[in-house]
């Protein structure tokens, strides 16, 4: 197994399963080399191979403490955020101190509603490990009373530090700070001191964003038939930071209702059905084969594998924001499924998806290093939310507006619960007492009664206001004022 993990982390994932399995034969390990199975399936993006082999590994149990932070991980990585914590909790607790440990620790009692002893953990950390970017980044937001403290630490350690990543992370905490003392365009600016290196890096392809867009638009002229067969799948999608959480805390507060988290279970599927080649899920040519082709077989093996998580809950929510892109193939495939998507003003989307930062693996979210590329993306976002609208069933396609959710939120949330198909309860309008773990970045704010802070956010920043307001004039969004419910 030491050979095997070798192997995984230098990049040999055949050779790493070639050796997990000659380890099965001989035998032993068995919590280990589950934890290896669960870490090759989450690189090929099987989530439900991932989940299997994590429970495996917590039904063997582990021994050491290293291991059960990397099972923790797996977890947590698989939407199991309350069975992580004991196991995270001992990794931390080891008797030899592992910042990472305590970090991954924090995180999962963050998601899973125990703010204060979140905080606890966080601030344990940077006590002892003063340069732990990652970990001053999420203390900020829950140690509001002690930003004029870290303030000016911040500000040195980022002019100290020459690694890119980590003055991401503090350009990050630093920026929201000034946000709360209401320095507005100064945080701005050091979002954009933040970001730059990354986006100069990464170098987000445009050209690429448009035909994935185009591919999406095109999928919905294919036939949806009527909604027929297992109603169970509820699908929320939209861009991040738009509301989605907010509608995923109304319906799973419904008794008939369980959240699976973000998944993406469809799209591995529906890659894993055309067969297109290259390591991404998500692109323009799978969506382009998948519009054309047979997705029987899809409904079956994913509602199967959301049931591991589900249990028998009469309805699930799928919550993977960019599975708007599959909006029509999902209506295709899952003749019982139904779509919410949310949308917010888009220049509240632009500022939110700039001002947020999104796991730095993920090639999806390389919009977001640039406010240019970020305005860019959302105007796609737009056309596409606008042409489905048209084009897709209105009894199995809804647009919501967060604006109006906001504004009128009873109305509107009967609204939601009656698209779903289900009779309205009390819960929902309780959303913020419900105490399921939530793994977003919305994890703090959905946890409050429903607050009207976050409308017209973008309006606080003077020269910001009119950068956005330009930026998405030139990308052919005239009338951002419209009410989009």
């Amino acid at each position: 197994m030491v050979l095997a993990a070798i192997a995984l982390e230098h990049g040999n994932d055949a050779k790493a399963k070639e050796l997990s399995d000659l380890a099965a034969k001989i035998g032993g390990a068995v919590g280990w080399r589950h934890i290896l199975l669960g870490r090759l399936a989450l690189k090929r993006s099987d989530t439900a191979a991932a989940r299997a082999a994590a429970r495996a590994a917590a039904k063997a149990d582990v021994a050491w403490p290293e291991l059960a932070g990397d099972l923790g991980v797996l977890l947590s990585r698989t939407g199991l955020h309350a069975e992580a914590l004991p196991f995270l909790a001992r990794a931390t607790e080891a008797r030899r101190y592992d910042p990472q440990a305590a970090y991954n620790y924090g995180i999962a009692l963050q998601f899973t509603g125990d703010l204060r002893k979140a905080r606890e953990v966080f601030e344990d950390l940077v006590t002892r490990e003063p340069g732990h970017a990652q970990a001053w980044l999420a203390l900020v937001p829950l140690a509001k009373d002690r930003h004029e403290e870290f303030l000016p630490m911040l500000e040195q350690r980022f002019a100290a530090t020459d690694s890119v990543e980590d003055r991401l992370m503090l350009g990050h905490a630093i920026a929201r700070m000034l946000e709360d003392k209401g320095e507005w365009d100064a945080s701005l600016g050091w979002l954009d001191r933040a970001k730059e290196p990354l986006a100069t890096r990464i170098g987000h392809d445009r050209a690429a964003t448009e035909r994935l867009f185009a591919a999406s638009a095109a999928s919905a002229e294919s036939p949806i038939p009527a909604l027929s067969g297992d109603t169970s799948p509820l699908f929320i999608v939209g861009m991040p930071r738009s509301g989605t959480t907010l509608a995923e805390r109304i319906l799973s507060a419904h008794p008939d209702v369980t959240s699976a988290g973000e998944l993406s279970d469809f799209a591995v599927l529906a890659k894993r059905t055309v067969q297109t080649p290259g390591g991404h899920v998500l692109d323009a040519p799978t969506i382009e084969a998948a519009a054309s082709a047979d997705l029987s077989a899809i409904e079956g093996a994913y509602v199967e594998r959301v049931r591991t998580i589900v249990g028998d809950s009469p309805h699930f929510i799928d919550k993977m924001p960019f599975n708007f892109f599959f909006a029509p193939l999902i209506l295709q495939a899952l003749p019982g499924a139904r779509v919410i998507c949310l949308r917010r003003s888009p220049q509240d989307t632009v500022f939110s998806n700039y001002r947020q930062l999104f796991a730095t693996a993920f090639t999806y979210y390389s919009y977001a290093y640039h406010f240019e590329d970020t305005a860019h993306f959302v105007a796609q976002f737009e056309k596409l939310i606008d042409h489905f609208e048209q084009a897709l069933p209105e009894n199995r396609f809804l647009s919501l507006s967060y604006e109006e959710i906001v504004a009128d939120f009873d109305r509107q949330a009967r609204k939601l619960v009656a698209f779903a198909g289900l009779d309205w309860d009390d819960a929902c309008a309780a959303f913020h007492e419900n105490t399921a773990p939530v793994a977003t970045a919305s994890s703090l704010q959905v946890r409050q009664p429903i607050y009207a802070n976050a409308v017209a956010r973008w309006k606080r920043y003077p020269g910001g206001a009119i950068r956005v307001q330009e930026a998405l004039s030139r990308l052919g969004i005239g009338n951002i004022e419209k009410n989009i419910g």
